[in-house]
């Protein structure tokens, strides 16, 4: 049998969005995959929506966990972590979808080299709330993790609802976030944290099948907008540890 992908899909008012992440997720071409839905305490029609989606996938887990830290997912995703069986996890956001070959693509990658991708991430297309249009794609490429480490003393260099994890890393503690510290930007932080432990995230070289959805209610945008720069702390806790 193949290996099994688990799908954990964290949400907070997500009722514009959450059918077709649900759906999208439910649908994939991989015959070995798992859908794990969360609510975080969403105060909309997001758990009535994936109840009816669930009326057509029975095998849709759902779940909820308590909202503690606003603008990020750290909360459902740990509740995820619990009930996921897995081999491999993706965290996707509720207002993302994907191509229904999606995890195919990227169970590939880690079953050519199963020793070697422990995290893998891939290049997303944008898609306009407003039209519905795909717009620009973003990469990130590095050679090696050095190269990574340097990456990530000047920006977050990881499309993070794209990354598939080996469930290896969580078993071991190292998927352990600090959303107390780093709010909405605690992945930034996991993804440094992960390099200190020589955790290499392969960057596949082609687009894989991710759909980002832009939007004025993204937690990205709104993290940003906090008068707090997680990104400088992150980037002077890691400058200083990695003595660069």
């Amino acid at each position: 049998m193949n290996p099994k992908a688990s799908i954990i899909i964290p949400c907070y008012n997500s009722e514009k969005w959450i059918e077709q992440a649900l759906v999208t997720a439910l649908s994939q071409t991989y015959d070995n995959v798992e859908i794990i839905f969360v609510d975080n305490e969403s105060t909309d029609s997001s758990v009535a929506i994936a109840e009816k989606v669930k009326e057509e996938f029975p095998s849709l887990i759902m779940s909820s966990a308590e909202n503690i830290y606003p603008h990020c997912w750290d909360e459902p995703r740990s509740r995820g972590f619990e009930l996921m069986t897995g081999d491999y996890v993706l965290v996707m956001g509720s207002d993302d979808f994907l191509h229904e070959d999606f995890i195919l693509n990227n169970m590939r990658f880690f079953k050519a080299r199963p020793d070697d991708i422990l995290a893998l991430q891939s290049p997303i297309t944008g898609v306009h709330s407003n039209t519905g249009k795909t717009a620009n794609s973003i990469a990130h490429s590095y050679k090696s993790l050095q190269e990574f480490k340097e990456q990530c003393l000047e920006k977050c260099p990881v499309n993070t609802p794209t990354v598939m994890y080996n469930t290896s890393l969580f078993r071991s503690g190292l998927l352990k976030t600090s959303p107390e510290k780093y709010g909405g930007a605690a992945d930034y932080d996991l993804y440094c944290h992960l390099a200190d432990n020589g955790v290499f995230i392969y960057p596949a070289p082609f687009w894989l099948g991710f759909y980002y959805r832009w939007h004025q209610d993204q937690a990205t945008w709104k993290v940003q907008k906090e008068q707090t720069n997680y990104d400088v702390m992150i980037q002077e806790r890691w400058r200083g540890k990695w003595k660069t």
